[in-house]
């Protein structure tokens, strides 16, 4: 048998440099660490603690424990219900708009990517995605106020007559949705753009050469391209629309009615205009879970296909 010789012993000054290392590289993770825990993990449980107890911000220091009757009762409150509906609505339609006209503005970019006039349009197309929701909210106010909005004034000059875009049940949800994926497009458009660039021209070649019909090349060669990217940008505008707020509340405050009531809307209601702070952490939680569970199937399709 052949005898293996013993490791040296670490020196004592080495070990001290690697645990000082070490002690460095906790410091450096531990303001990250601290922002996390105050910031997303704390108001994570604390909602969930609030929601199981009959709870009021007037007067929280007489909370009722209630177990699971918060979310009983949602299930069965006909404007949380209302609340979802809308929330989906808006959300699938809003997604539906943005991937189509994100990839039409991405195939246009595409063809202009040589030229110096097709860089400074696309980088014009990103402005909107740039300006805050509240910001958005408050321009399309002014342009589509019936009364002194340019919008309803050209519809006149042409002998149409413009709606109460937020202030007709039938106009307003669909005009959120309008004023949602119009901001937005460009984020998909860029998501869209970044995957067709990466597409060999040979393919293009090639499918010239077999005489293939637009609707061909789109299904059979860019689709496939731009799979991958663009079911991470449905993941990233599903959640952000199951959390939009801000856009409804400078439009609409979720009416006329509950035509544009969403869910997160309805938590907020809940919790500082009726202080109701247990129902509307209920609320809260559910919106929650629904964006775990979409994130969940959408990660776990992602893997299947790139399998």
């Amino acid at each position: 048998m052949v005898d293996i010789a013993p490791s040296p012993p670490v020196p004592r000054a080495q070990k001290k440099a690697a645990d000082g290392d070490r002690a460095i590289r906790w410091m450096f993770i531990a303001p990250a660490v601290v922002y996390l825990l105050l910031l997303s993990v704390f108001p994570f449980i604390y909602s969930v603690y609030l929601s199981l107890h009959d709870a009021r911000l007037t007067r929280m220091d007489r909370m009722l424990y209630i177990g699971f009757e918060n979310y009983e009762r949602l299930l069965s409150d006909p404007l949380f219900l209302q609340a979802l509906q809308n929330t989906a609505v808006l959300t699938v339609s809003s997604i539906a708009l943005e991937v189509v006209f994100g990839f039409f503005c991405a195939k246009v970019f595409l063809s202009l990517r040589e030229m110096r006039t097709g860089q400074v349009l696309r980088s014009l197309a990103i402005v909107p995605m740039m300006i805050t929701p509240i910001c958005v909210g408050l321009m399309f106010s002014y342009i589509l106020n019936p009364t002194l909005g340019v919008a309803n004034y050209l519809l006149g000059e042409i002998g149409i007559e413009g709606p109460a875009w937020f202030g007709d049940p039938t106009f307003a949800l669909p005009t959120v949705i309008l004023i949602n994926a119009w901001q937005w497009t460009p984020f998909m458009m860029l998501l869209i753009l970044a995957g067709l660039v990466s597409i060999p021209s040979s393919l293009y070649e090639a499918a010239e050469l077999e005489n293939a019909r637009w609707h061909h090349i789109a299904r059979y060669i860019e689709l496939p391209a731009i799979r991958d990217v663009l079911l991470i940008g449905i993941i990233l505008r599903v959640i952000d629309n199951l959390k939009l707020f801000d856009l409804v509340y400078v439009t609409t405050r979720g009416g006329p009615g509950d035509s544009t009531e969403l869910l997160t809307f309805f938590a907020y209601r809940q919790d500082f205009r009726f202080f109701q702070v247990g129902y509307g952490s209920a609320a809260a939680v559910i919106i929650l879970l629904i964006s775990i569970v979409v994130t969940t199937i959408a990660v776990a399709y992602l893997r299947k296909v790139q399998k």
